[in-house]
């Protein structure tokens, strides 16, 4: 928000040191971004008069030639604007300028389609009044001198801040906001300005009616007739301060509502009253497939949730952010009706990111303006109205107001107060301090009680008291202070501690821990080839998506992760291992979905080639290996494998994992068709792991075993079982019957032939036996390994083989 300090010194005196005064505000929590002195950048930059306009002969881009004079000499410039005609002043930018809106470029005689222009004929955006182009020239007021110096015409050579006032100060957004401000700092009175009217005309009832058909929208309208307006410019002073501060002037009537509105920071509208049909203003919701001509010329297609200002037969403006081009104030118009309403921000703010508009009325609605400050600015905006284009006011004014809003009464504790910030105010301090805010604070014996005004819709509890308590003394007066006692200290919880342990592990292990949206859309999940009956197929909607490409929570990390890879691979990254830890969303009994903590791993490609050894693809057993080791690593003993059936994996490359009788989730290689779907050229290998159960079977500390004294005795078994039995439940039985002298034992080797027989394979195991004691002798470790044999052969059919 620009804030100029000549038209802010109308409100409240200043101190002489201006920068001073921009650090004060700053630390009271009115941020100034930036100080700009005189015009910084526009050295260069006359009024120019346009004598002619000529279509570009040699250009497609609608492009026209203009002659202008700077009362020197005739300049030829060409131009893509539209916006004015012979006879208009302009801002033109002669040759050397640099303007603050082109930041680097500097103006010369150059050609343009083969034209050459000498100068540049600027909008609002290039002089730097504006942060986005507003789709045409700057007009000047029609009686600025030819040849001046566009500073002194638009009052650029002042001093000007630019503020950013945060979401939840609405109340600044205006210059009597801001005077507020300083007078809190300087300890001067705040001046309001003059708003009183002359009663003439008829009753304010006859002229025009107003129908609140959504209340909860606008909880209060009020409606303003005046006849016998004569529309035409704005007094230069006017016009200069509205463009010192950013706005472009239009006209009286349109400029009467914004000056008022930079006043008071409450945004109104005027209406041509004899478009608005019926003579009824209408404030509800769009209807099905209703469209609407903005002043911007756009057709827009509303959407039914979008409030409106309507009159009997048709849309007339976007309520709070646009009006409509069929009503607007004309050269032509007689009679003006001027809107002051309070509008519900998240109303205002969802319909303007729908239609992606931001304007100075949305940027204050959308926080919520003053709804009992309406008279105040209805009474500054008429008056400007009167003053600037004559006619006559209807007494008093059509004011809907079904349900007032209320001030909050909010009570502040002394003593709270000061356990909150560390200080030792005294009660008056903060008393004090509520007053310099304009807030009325009253003594209720062991409380301060405040009637929150409705201007500050921010204040609603004891800490927001506590807070404006701190921003009047001085964040920098309090004194650091560490807490006391000792029953404050924190700590990362259980949970918090194992993710840590996973993330560590596996970035250990070589993957890269990958983030993704928990919004996916419909085709992420289609490109899985989930079917309809898998639980990771029903995501949740989301109600107000940002795109269609996030239109729902995710049920699963896979999906995102897989469209990792792909654009990597597509990067010619053709070897990635990726994890993710997160949340996933899925449907539950009640209103919020269950978000089970999840750890998402995909792997592609080769291994990268060394000069030792042939590189290979990454396979089933090496996201096994990565699976097993995060398993053990977290004390939840050795993970069990059982053949899993998952429709987005390979039938005989899929499994699902256990450890300590839980099921933990699934892994293996995705299926062919999801590999051609993401273009991947290697075979993909995913795992989904539920981090909740795997964490219930965890343990916290993990037993280490020191090193072992005495030597091992390593001896193979190999066995014959049914092609049918699980190779894990080999393991398992070697396991559970080599007794404490039994160390480790894995496969090593199967194999399937004429030597094992039809419907058979061999599978072979390799035995590490280990006492702690002693060296063992082989007779000690063959029965070990015979007991072994035994077991297998009597509980799942096996033969040893020779």
């Amino acid at each position: 928000m620009k804030v100029p300090i000549s038209w802010l010194e109308d409100f409240v005196d200043l101190p002489a040191d201006i920068d001073a005064l921009a650090l004060n505000l700053t630390a009271l929590g009115i941020k100034v971004d930036s100080i700009r002195r005189g015009g910084q950048g526009l050295e260069k930059v006359v009024v120019g008069e346009v004598l002619g306009i000529e279509e570009h002969s040699r250009s497609d881009r609608g492009l026209v030639v203009v002659r202008v004079t700077d009362g020197d000499r005739e300049l030829q410039i060409v131009c893509g604007a539209r916006n004015f005609s012979v006879g208009d002043r302009v801002p033109v930018a002669l040759s050397g300028a640099v303007l603050p809106g082109l930041p680097g470029a500097v103006i010369g005689r150059k050609p343009v389609a083969g034209i050459d222009s000498e100068g540049m004929i600027c909008d609002a955006m290039e002089l730097g009044l504006a942060e986005a182009r507003d789709g045409g020239i700057h007009l000047l007021p029609s009686g600025s001198p030819v040849g001046a110096d566009i500073r002194e015409v638009l009052g650029l050579d002042e001093v000007i801040f630019e503020l950013d006032i945060t979401p939840n100060r609405p109340d600044a957004m205006s210059f009597i906001g801001v005077a507020r401000e300083v007078s809190v700092l300087t300890g001067g009175e705040v001046r309001l300005p003059d708003t009183s009217l002359p009663a003439s005309g008829a009753s304010g009832s006859g002229s025009v009616a107003v129908t609140l058909e959504d209340p909860s929208g606008c909880p209060r309208y009020q409606a303003r007739v005046i006849s016998g307006v004569e529309i035409g410019p704005s007094p230069p002073e006017v016009q200069r301060r509205l463009s010192a501060a950013g706005v472009r002037p239009i006209s009286n009537v349109v400029d009467a509502t914004n000056f008022a509105l930079l006043i008071c920071g409450h945004p109104m509208h005027a209406f041509d009253l004899d478009e608005v049909g019926g003579g009824e203003i209408v404030v509800r919701r769009a209807r099905v497939k209703e469209t609407l001509v903005t002043l911007d010329e756009q057709e827009r297609r509303l959407d039914p949730e979008d409030l409106l200002i309507a009159d009997t037969s048709r849309a007339l403006a976007l309520a709070g952010v646009m009006g409509g081009l069929d009503s607007e104030v004309s050269q032509r118009t007689k009679r003006v009706v001027i809107e002051i309403a309070y509008f519900d921000p998240p109303t205002i703010l969802r319909t303007a990111k729908r239609h992606g508009l931001r304007t100075e009325a949305s940027a204050r609605f959308e926080r919520g303006v003053d709804p009992n400050g309406i008279d105040f600015a209805g009474d500054l905006a008429a008056r400007f109205v009167l003053e600037w284009a004559g006619g006559e006011m209807d007494p008093g004014s059509v004011d809907v107001y079904p349900d007032p809003i209320l001030p909050a009464r909010i009570e502040l504790r002394p003593e709270r107060a000061n356990l909150v910030l560390g200080t030792d105010l005294t009660k008056q301090q903060m008393t004090e301090a509520l007053a310099k805010l304009d807030l009325g604070p009253t003594d209720d014996g062991s409380s301060i009680v405040v009637e929150a005004p409705t201007r500050r819709p921010d204040l609603e509890v004891e800490e927001d008291l506590i807070e404006e308590v701190a921003r009047v003394w001085g964040y920098d007066r309090i004194e650091r202070k560490l807490p006391s006692g000792t029953d404050r200290v924190g700590g990362l919880t259980r949970e918090q501690k194992l993710i840590r342990n996973v993330r560590w592990i596996l970035r250990g292990a070589g993957l890269t821990e990958a983030y993704t949206s928990s919004f996916i859309s419909s085709s992420d999940l289609e490109r899985m080839g989930y079917p309809d009956a898998h639980p990771s197929a029903a995501a949740i909607p989301l109600v107000n998506p940002i795109t269609q490409d996030e239109a729902l929570l995710r049920p699963s990390l896979i999906p995102r992760l897989m469209a990792a890879v792909a654009g990597n691979v597509a990067r010619r990254r053709l070897t990635v291992r990726l994890f993710e830890v997160g949340h996933c969303f899925r449907r539950s009994g009640s209103i919020l979905p269950e978000e089970p903590l999840r750890l998402g791993i995909v792997m592609h490609g080769p291994l990268p080639r060394t000069w030792h050894g042939e590189t290979r693809e990454l396979d089933f057993y090496d996201l096994k290996g990565v699976v097993e080791l995060i398993v053990h690593s977290l004390g939840a003993g050795i993970p069990s494998f059982e053949m899993a059936e998952e429709a987005m994996l390979h039938p005989t490359r899929a499994a699902g994992v256990s450890a300590n009788g839980r099921y933990l989730g699934w892994m293996g290689e995705l299926s062919p068709d999801i590999a051609d779907t993401f273009d991947l050229p290697d075979r993909p290998l995913a795992a989904e792991i539920d981090l909740d159960a795997l964490f219930e079977v965890a343990h916290d500390t993990i037993e280490v075993n020191e090193p072992p004294k005495f030597p091992s005795v390593l001896l193979d078994l190999a066995v014959t079982v049914p092609e049918e039995m699980a190779s894990e439940e080999v393991v398992r039985l070697a396991r559970e019957n080599g007794g404490e002298l039994l160390r480790a034992a894995g496969i090593f080797d199967v194999y399937r032939g004429e030597q094992t027989g039809e419907g058979r394979k061999s599978i072979a195991l390799g035995l590490e036996f280990r006492s702690k004691d002693r060296t063992l002798t082989d007779s000690e470790a063959l029965e070990a390994r015979e007991a072994i044999a035994s077991a297998i052969r009597d509980r799942l059919g096996g033969e040893v083989r020779g």
